[in-house]
């Protein structure tokens, strides 16, 4: 094991106690949100649209193109380090022009060859979110693993359509894929006004959370996001030590797992405040309910359950936390602006 990543403690984190906050009076607004777009739509069909059009896996020493779904291994360089959170290993992806990384995707069309490594300079924008590389020069080391040409069918073909089975006509199909994307963005106003809810949970319980506990969060973090691809693809631990540095010392993923401790102090002590019960079934319920956004059913719940040890405390966990979420969300208000909707 890498002496970096064996740096993280394998033990459960020891949180911090605190007195579990009122629940009375708790009322949240969440505001309206923005209407759908022209330009929402046709991305969410672009996607749709790709999803059942044919494909070709392109070999070992073909070329790229724009439009192509892609396997790629990215790290970047600035100012010669590794850039905080640029770390992509197996990412697939549609090779299309990216907002934060302007001429990446382009390069790598111009250039790019399965099975071989492709190194692309360029500028990175004033819109990148690590604040301290903006416009400055940088370079990409990207490893193209795999790549399928995609044909998209034409959109009026019989045989699109059908298979798409959204509607017999493109109208029918665009007038569905409205009405989808309005139920998606109901359901991110919920997440919304839990999240609105949980923050003013940890308002009313404040609470000093150790800087080593919040460093040792970061760590395991940052070994899930990419610490581990980094020693499985063999890059020296000085070049480790450089990317989780970045992790660390960045403000906006700090405060982030801050956040996300404080409210699993908070709810923990909600749980033995108000002696919720995880019951077998409840668990199950909870896990399945999880499940249901990605098409998995409540027997899949079931069997997840008891895949393995490992599994089953990992879904104990996340069951604890949606309980104490979903008791509190019961007795807070929420009101959607511009709506006679209240829970």
């Amino acid at each position: 094991m890498s002496p970096v990543v064996s740096l993280v403690s394998a033990k459960a984190l020891e949180l911090p106690t605190v007195s579990a906050p009122s629940l009375e009076g708790i009322s949240v607004v969440v505001p309206t949100p923005p209407d759908l777009t022209e330009e929402d739509l046709l991305r969410a069909f672009h996607e749709k649209h790709r999803a059942i059009s044919p494909s070709r896996e392109r070999q070992a020493g073909e070329s790229l193109a724009l439009g192509d779904e892609v396997k790629l291994n990215i790290v970047g360089y600035c100012d010669g380090r590794l850039i905080p959170f640029s770390s992509r290993f197996g990412l697939t992806t549609e090779l299309a022009p990216i907002e934060m990384l302007p001429g990446l995707s382009e390069s790598l069309a111009e250039g790019g060859i399965v099975g071989e490594t492709l190194q692309i300079a360029l500028e990175l924008p004033d819109t990148y979110p690590v604040e301290s590389l903006r416009g400055k020069p940088a370079r990409f080391l990207v490893d193209v693993l795999g790549a399928h040409e995609v044909t998209p069918l034409p959109d009026s073909d019989p045989e699109f359509l059908a298979k798409l089975g959204m509607g017999a006509t493109l109208n029918e199909v665009m007038n569905t894929l409205r009405e989808e994307l309005e139920d998606q963005g109901a359901a991110e106003l919920w997440v919304q006004a839990r999240d609105m809810v949980l923050d003013e949970l940890i308002q009313r319980a404040p609470v000093e959370l150790p800087r080593a506990l919040v460093d040792e969060e970061l760590r395991r973090r940052w070994v899930q996001a990419e610490g581990q691809g980094l020693v499985d693809h063999q890059f020296d631990v000085d070049e480790q030590r450089e990317a989780l540095d970045g992790w660390l010392t960045d403000d906006t993923t700090r405060a982030d797992v801050e956040r996300r401790l404080h409210i699993g102090v908070v709810l923990k002590a909600i749980t033995e405040e108000h002696k919720l019960q995880l019951t077998p079934e409840k668990l199950e319920q909870l896990v399945a309910l999880q499940m249901e956004p990605f098409g998995l059913t409540a027997a899949d719940a079931h069997a997840a359950l008891r895949e393995s040890p490992e599994t089953t405390k990992r879904l104990a966990e996340m069951g604890w936390y949606l309980l104490a979420v979903e008791y509190v969300m019961n007795r807070a208000k929420v009101t959607f602006e511009g709506a006679d909707q209240a829970g």
